[in-house]
């Protein structure tokens, strides 16, 4: 069976800087990986690559056998639909002017995989897969907490039904007690969508909580 992403001598520069040094590792379905190392070693800049964000100098990314910079158009909007990410700050992931409804149902009139009829039904059934209450619908995202804001990050995430979710330092501007809770959350909906985890963390003791292999950069 192919493996869902394989990662085949990724590197990337900025100018003459080294951003990422070349690194190779496979991500199978359903698996939870873990990308440890210090400030600067280019985790985020890999995440951006799996994710065609940005264009790595050298390498290529498979998914699903197919090198993901040929991806055109269907193909495309398949991937970006099965590959999923959460990133570090969820204030600045989130639109402002948008209230938390229009936030979760934007994925689903885009990718088409929800009827219209049932778009309401399926955001109120994401917000309580990541345990939110209802009642936060029609609140902005500068209205709800740290913790509330990332749930809903990951619920927008969830609405086109991922393989694989990338979580880029997910908890690392939250408090202690709510990163346990979404750290929680996270293995949950692993369990239940059967979802795999490529998590991001500069935190040794973060990564092993969640992971069930670890890559060190």
């Amino acid at each position: 069976m192919t493996n869902m992403i394989e990662i085949i001598n990724i590197a990337k520069h900025f100018g003459k800087i080294e951003a990422l040094k070349p690194i190779s590792f496979k991500i199978d379905y359903g698996e939870s990986i873990g990308i440890v190392g210090k400030s600067g070693c280019g985790k985020t800049t890999l995440a951006k690559i799996i994710c065609r964000l940005i264009k790595p100098t050298s390498g290529k990314v498979l998914f699903r056998g197919e090198e993901i910079s040929r991806l055109k158009k269907k193909k495309l909007k398949a991937f970006r639909q099965k590959v999923q990410i959460v990133f570090q700050d969820p204030l600045a992931s989130l639109n402002p002017k948008m209230r938390i409804r229009n936030i979760l149902l934007e994925p689903l009139i885009i990718h088409k995989n929800v009827l219209a009829k049932y778009r309401d039904q399926r955001v109120r059934a994401l917000l309580k897969k990541v345990g939110l209450n209802y009642d936060l619908i029609d609140k902005y995202p500068h209205q709800l907490s740290g913790g509330e804001r990332q749930r809903v990050n990951i619920a927008r995430a969830l609405a086109v039904e991922p393989k694989l979710l990338i979580c880029d330092e997910p908890v690392s501007s939250l408090d202690l007690p709510i990163q346990a809770r979404i750290l929680k959350l996270l293995a949950q909906l692993r369990r239940e969508e059967n979802l795999a985890l490529l998590f991001i963390s500069h935190d040794p003791a973060v990564i092993k909580a969640i992971s069930e292999r670890i890559i060190q950069l």
